[in-house]
């Protein structure tokens, strides 16, 4: 199985190009409460509006073991270079 996953400075650049779209999170919460250090999981990405891919992350919070979901409306470019496909076992 194979998995998208960005660590913390590519989630916050995706987080910035979400800014102002229907699926984003407040900024300056976020950027508080994620771990520095995490590493983060696309579950979820389709095409959306024809324009933009909307995606659903499992995120790496400080100080808890259960990641957060957020939704994020972001360009395909950004996406793609935010993201490091790796194989999982099943």
């Amino acid at each position: 199985m194979k998995v998208s996953i960005t660590n913390t400075p590519g989630i916050l650049h995706l987080v910035q190009n979400a800014q102002g779209r229907n699926r984003s999170v407040y900024e300056n919460k976020f950027i508080k409460e994620v771990d520095p250090n995490g590493k983060h999981m696309m579950a979820i990405s389709f095409l959306h509006n024809s324009t933009e891919i909307r995606t659903k992350w499992l995120c790496k919070m400080l100080d808890s073991s259960d990641p957060i979901e957020i939704w994020l409306d972001v360009d395909a470019a950004v996406l793609k270079e935010c993201v490091t496909i790796i194989e999982m076992p099943d």
